[in-house]
């Protein structure tokens, strides 16, 4: 019968070489979601967790901004960006630059301290913390 079978030898060396493949496939999947996991940052590419509450009174035009909660943070570097006027928590609050603003600290905006301009009911105002140049976003109030 002039079929030809598979020796012993040759069928072997095809199961290695599919497990080869195989154990090949799952390193390199599980390199590529480790990679993903390791290198890839969260939204805000900065790791710190801040939260701000808002409350702005519209008779005075001033915005008092309260850290409700997060990591503690130095008030020299957290930053108010509202139109064309930035100024640190601390020269809001006549604190050290070095001093750390905590949970239930409030900042307030307003004419009458060195944010130096009342604030509009249209305005945005952002907090941002900067590192040494490289700013971070941590919030945005959009308005009262």
């Amino acid at each position: 019968m002039g079929g030809r079978s598979l020796s012993d030898d040759t069928m072997g060396m095809s199961e290695s070489i599919g497990v080869g493949v195989l154990v090949f496939l799952t390193i390199f999947v599980t390199a590529i979601v480790g990679l993903n996991v390791l290198v890839v940052e969260d939204d805000s590419g900065s790791g710190l967790q801040a939260n701000f509450t808002y409350d702005y009174v519209s008779d005075n035009e001033l915005l008092l901004v309260t850290y409700s909660r997060g990591d503690q943070l130095e008030a020299g570097k957290i930053e108010f960006e509202g139109p064309s006027k930035r100024v640190t928590w601390a020269r809001l609050a006549n604190r050290n630059n070095t001093s750390m603003v905590e949970p239930g600290d409030i900042a307030q905006l307003s004419s009458g301290n060195a944010y130096g301009r009342r604030v509009s009911a249209r305005d945005t105002v952002e907090i941002y913390y900067n590192r040494s140049g490289n700013r971070t976003k941590l919030d945005e109030w959009s308005g009262g």
